[in-house]
């Protein structure tokens, strides 16, 4: 009970901030993929061997700070993400701090961010898959995120491109336990 009382603390802390600080930056990501067994270097840049796993996860996005006339920002996220297959556990994660790089040469024709985000992860029970990779896991990990995303100029949507990942934060929150999924789909902007 105590735990699902956190979690709805964080969503309501995210709602809180987003409607008393007038925010106009927002954003809806809807994606899903596949849970791999590599590490997270493997499954970026070798050819990964996949589980048995999918997700899918909906997300949505503050912008808070902008910098260097609007070529990095920082945003915080809140995800709501279901498993289906070997894993079928809920997960609930909030980036509370995330970076985003807006600015590329090739911006005029195609739109372009690159991100990286971290914040608590929470499993609404251990996660058969990573038990299986990893040999044990945790409810609470910390989550981090890698994300491309290429979209028309000026547009009010883009395709993304995330590396959705579980970690014991080298072994400060866990000694075992963790995930890498490799994953696509959709952000709106409003």
């Amino acid at each position: 009970m105590i735990k699902k009382c956190r979690i709805l603390s964080f969503f309501l802390v995210f709602l809180w901030l987003t409607g008393v600080c007038g925010a106009q930056d927002f954003a809806l990501s809807l994606y899903g993929g596949r849970m791999t067994t590599e590490t997270w270097q493997d499954a970026l840049f070798q050819k990964p061997d996949f589980a048995d796993a999918g997700i899918v996860v909906v997300a949505g996005a503050w912008t808070f700070k902008r910098y260097l006339d609007d070529a990095l920002s920082l945003e915080l996220e809140a995800q709501v993400a279901k498993y289906f297959g070997d894993q079928d556990n809920w997960e609930f994660n909030m980036p509370i701090l995330t970076l985003r790089w807006h600015r590329f040469p090739w911006e005029r024709y195609v739109a372009t961010t690159f991100a990286w985000g971290i914040g608590p992860s929470y499993a609404t029970h251990v996660p058969e898959v990573e038990v299986a990779v990893k040999g044990d896991s945790e409810q609470w990990l910390v989550y981090w995120f890698g994300e491309l995303t290429f979209g028309p100029p000026q547009g009010r949507w883009a395709v993304l491109l995330r590396l959705h990942h579980r970690s014991g934060a080298f072994d400060l929150v866990a000694e075992d336990g963790g995930s890498n999924t490799l994953t696509a789909g959709l952000k709106f902007y409003f």
